[in-house]
Protein backbone atom coordinates (compact mmCIF):
# COMPACT_ATOMS: atom_id res chain seq x y z
CA UNK A 1 0.00 0.00 0.00
CA UNK A 2 1.60 3.66 -0.86
CA UNK A 3 1.91 6.07 1.43
CA UNK A 4 -0.89 8.91 -0.26
CA UNK A 5 -3.70 6.20 -0.46
CA UNK A 6 -2.98 5.35 3.26
CA UNK A 7 -2.82 8.87 4.28
CA UNK A 8 -5.67 9.62 2.42
CA UNK A 9 -7.67 6.73 4.49
CA UNK A 10 -6.56 8.07 7.62
CA UNK A 11 -7.88 11.62 6.79
CA UNK A 12 -11.32 10.31 5.92
CA UNK A 13 -12.12 8.32 9.07
CA UNK A 14 -10.53 11.12 11.28
CA UNK A 15 -12.87 13.30 8.98
CA UNK A 16 -15.87 10.78 10.09
CA UNK A 17 -15.37 10.41 13.62
CA UNK A 18 -14.42 14.48 14.11
CA UNK A 19 -17.98 15.21 12.25
CA UNK A 20 -19.60 12.42 14.83
CA UNK A 21 -18.19 13.61 17.87
CA UNK A 22 -18.67 17.42 17.06
CA UNK A 23 -22.72 16.76 16.17
CA UNK A 24 -23.00 14.51 19.49
CA UNK A 25 -21.51 17.54 21.43
CA UNK A 26 -23.57 20.36 19.49
CA UNK A 27 -26.76 18.55 20.22
CA UNK A 28 -25.83 18.07 24.02
CA UNK A 29 -24.99 22.27 23.80
CA UNK A 30 -28.73 22.73 22.62
CA UNK A 31 -29.68 21.06 24.73
CA UNK A 32 -28.55 22.64 27.46
CA UNK A 33 -29.56 26.25 25.57
CA UNK A 34 -33.17 25.27 25.97
CA UNK A 35 -32.79 24.25 28.94
CA UNK A 36 -31.45 27.27 30.23
CA UNK A 37 -34.06 29.65 27.75
CA UNK A 38 -36.69 27.99 29.55
CA UNK A 39 -39.08 30.63 31.40
CA UNK A 40 -39.57 29.60 34.83
CA UNK A 41 -42.59 30.25 36.45
CA UNK A 42 -42.26 32.31 40.03
CA UNK A 43 -45.67 31.61 42.12
CA UNK A 44 -46.08 35.20 44.19
CA UNK A 45 -48.33 34.17 47.59
CA UNK A 46 -50.76 36.73 47.90
CA UNK A 47 -52.23 37.49 51.29
CA UNK A 48 -55.84 37.38 52.02
CA UNK A 49 -57.14 39.46 54.15
CA UNK A 50 -60.15 37.52 55.43
CA UNK A 51 -63.97 38.66 54.97
CA UNK A 52 -66.28 39.85 57.93
CA UNK A 53 -68.97 37.75 58.96
CA UNK A 54 -71.68 40.07 57.47
CA UNK A 55 -70.76 39.69 54.23
CA UNK A 56 -70.39 36.11 53.98
CA UNK A 57 -73.80 35.63 53.05
CA UNK A 58 -75.03 33.61 49.91
CA UNK A 59 -75.40 35.57 46.71
CA UNK A 60 -78.85 33.76 46.67
CA UNK A 61 -79.53 35.15 50.02
CA UNK A 62 -78.85 38.76 48.94
CA UNK A 63 -80.51 38.25 45.67
CA UNK A 64 -83.89 36.81 47.18
CA UNK A 65 -84.02 37.32 51.08
CA UNK A 66 -84.29 34.51 53.37
CA UNK A 67 -88.04 34.15 53.38
CA UNK A 68 -89.32 32.23 50.42
CA UNK A 69 -91.29 33.94 47.72
CA UNK A 70 -94.91 32.75 47.44
CA UNK A 71 -97.49 34.85 45.57
CA UNK A 72 -100.13 34.06 43.34
CA UNK A 73 -99.27 35.32 39.82
CA UNK A 74 -101.86 34.30 37.84
CA UNK A 75 -105.79 32.04 38.54
CA UNK A 76 -103.52 28.70 37.59
CA UNK A 77 -102.71 26.84 40.52
CA UNK A 78 -100.14 24.82 38.19
CA UNK A 79 -98.43 27.93 36.58
CA UNK A 80 -98.43 29.53 39.89
CA UNK A 81 -96.58 26.77 41.21
CA UNK A 82 -93.91 26.49 38.35
CA UNK A 83 -93.65 30.33 38.80
CA UNK A 84 -93.16 30.25 42.15
CA UNK A 85 -90.34 27.65 41.70
CA UNK A 86 -88.77 29.57 39.26
CA UNK A 87 -88.94 32.77 41.62
CA UNK A 88 -86.74 30.53 44.26
CA UNK A 89 -84.85 29.27 41.89
CA UNK A 90 -85.80 25.95 42.26
CA UNK A 91 -86.21 24.42 38.70
CA UNK A 92 -85.33 21.00 39.01
CA UNK A 93 -87.48 19.21 36.67
CA UNK A 94 -86.41 15.76 38.25
CA UNK A 95 -88.72 15.87 41.46
CA UNK A 96 -91.75 13.85 41.39
CA UNK A 97 -93.70 17.07 41.92
CA UNK A 98 -92.59 18.66 38.53
CA UNK A 99 -95.81 19.57 36.85
CA UNK A 100 -93.67 19.10 33.45
CA UNK A 101 -92.28 15.25 32.44
CA UNK A 102 -88.52 15.07 31.35
CA UNK A 103 -89.66 12.25 29.18
CA UNK A 104 -93.06 13.35 27.52
CA UNK A 105 -92.42 17.10 28.25
CA UNK A 106 -95.64 18.04 25.75
CA UNK A 107 -97.32 14.88 26.85
CA UNK A 108 -100.68 16.77 28.51
CA UNK A 109 -104.13 15.30 29.82
CA UNK A 110 -106.10 18.30 28.08
CA UNK A 111 -105.98 19.96 24.81
CA UNK A 112 -104.51 23.11 24.17
CA UNK A 113 -106.85 26.30 25.57
CA UNK A 114 -107.69 27.50 21.77
CA UNK A 115 -109.84 30.53 23.17
CA UNK A 116 -106.90 32.42 25.08
CA UNK A 117 -105.12 32.56 21.87
CA UNK A 118 -104.20 34.82 19.45
CA UNK A 119 -105.90 34.09 15.86
CA UNK A 120 -102.34 34.08 14.40
CA UNK A 121 -101.09 31.33 16.89
CA UNK A 122 -104.58 29.29 16.70
CA UNK A 123 -103.89 29.23 12.68
CA UNK A 124 -100.65 28.62 12.84
CA UNK A 125 -101.64 25.42 15.38
CA UNK A 126 -104.35 24.26 13.52
CA UNK A 127 -103.21 24.37 10.20
CA UNK A 128 -103.11 21.17 7.80
CA UNK A 129 -99.26 20.76 7.12
CA UNK A 130 -100.05 17.20 5.02
CA UNK A 131 -99.81 19.59 1.93
CA UNK A 132 -96.68 21.09 2.99
CA UNK A 133 -94.66 17.96 3.83
CA UNK A 134 -95.77 16.62 0.34
CA UNK A 135 -94.26 19.17 -1.52
CA UNK A 136 -90.98 19.50 0.71
CA UNK A 137 -90.51 15.28 0.13
CA UNK A 138 -91.45 16.05 -3.60
CA UNK A 139 -89.02 19.13 -4.02
CA UNK A 140 -85.88 16.94 -1.84
CA UNK A 141 -86.94 13.72 -4.77
CA UNK A 142 -86.59 15.58 -7.05
CA UNK A 143 -83.18 16.95 -6.68
CA UNK A 144 -80.25 15.27 -8.15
Amino acid sequence: MKATVFEKLIRKVVREEIDYALRREIKTLKEDLREELKPQVVEQSLQRTPIPKNVQTSLKEKIIGKKPISKNFTSNNTLNDLLNETAQGNTNLETTTSPVSLSQPFNTSSPLPVETMPTEVVNVVNRDYRELMRAIDKKKNSKP
